[in-house]
């Protein structure tokens, strides 16, 4: 591991960017992180704030066990050029077929990977999302005039203010340090422009008992009609409802996060 941006501290454990590496596909690069373990390959999409490593404990515990493919995606707000983008980047690794779990925004955007390349999916997990852009309106955080009318710097910063604000915790530590250069702030925009953007992913070919939802009882970001629009979106697909882990289980129930994950690609 490198050492991270602030001189003189101890490298933390998400600092992992001695081991990305980068692909350029049509033109943009796409970071990230190929563990290269020996069993089943799953793709990793963060949400809106992170890069690649926001999935350190899963690359920590399950890196060796699964191939993981964490990924930083680059800054594009059209969840079918993001598709077709990760399709690229499969290709350049040689992967023809892929589990691919998504984050938030991650796992808006993975559904296209499902409508659009539903025969490189093995099986689809949706991580704390959401199906359009109307169900988050009521949350000031995604005013829709707000996050086009901000200039990129602009919104990182404020974001930057905003998670200073929390109490001391790992999730604030390393949102910190994800707010503080590691992700770049027209990367950050491009996700928020996203996010408010989104609109229903039309049917897609992957079958239910191939999708697997994962969300949070405390996800103080997604509301619980967001949560329901997802399971009855895609009626069929199994649903793991955690008790906890907020926005971010991978990182704050990282184990019963994992458990939902190993227990479907190591049947």
């Amino acid at each position: 591991m490198s050492s991270t941006a602030f001189a003189g501290a101890r490298p933390r454990a998400w600092d992992l960017q001695a081991s990305i590496r980068t692909a350029d596909v049509a033109g943009h690069a796409w970071p990230y992180i190929d563990t290269r373990g020996d069993g089943s390959v799953l793709v990793l999409l963060p949400g809106s704030v992170g890069t690649c490593e926001m999935f350190y404990k899963q690359i920590t515990a399950l890196g060796r066990d699964l191939r993981l493919i964490s990924v930083s995606y680059p800054a594009l707000s059209d969840p079918e050029q993001l598709a077709d983008g990760l399709a690229g980047l499969l290709d350049h690794l040689g992967i023809a077929r892929a589990s691919v779990l998504g984050s938030s925004f991650g796992g808006y955007w993975a559904q296209f990977f499902g409508l659009r390349h539903a025969t490189r999916v093995e099986t689809l997990f949706l991580g704390n999302t959401f199906i359009t852009a109307e169900e988050l309106f009521a949350n000031p955080l995604f005013n829709p005039d707000w996050i086009r009318g901000t200039a990129a710097p602009d919104m990182q910063t404020f974001w930057r203010n905003r998670v200073i604000q929390a109490p001391d915790s790992e999730l604030k530590a390393i949102q910190l340090d994800m707010l503080s250069g590691r992700q770049d702030a027209e990367n950050l925009k491009s996700r928020f422009v996203g996010v408010i953007e989104a609109r229903a992913c039309p049917p897609i070919t992957v079958p239910p008992s191939n999708i697997v939802i994962i969300d949070c009882a405390d996800d103080p970001i997604i509301p619980p009609t967001s949560r329901q629009a997802v399971a009855d979106h895609f009626a069929g697909a199994e649903r793991i409802t955690l008790p906890f882990g907020g926005h971010y289980p991978h990182i704050l129930n990282a184990e019963a996060y994992n458990a939902a994950i190993t227990r479907r690609l190591r049947r």
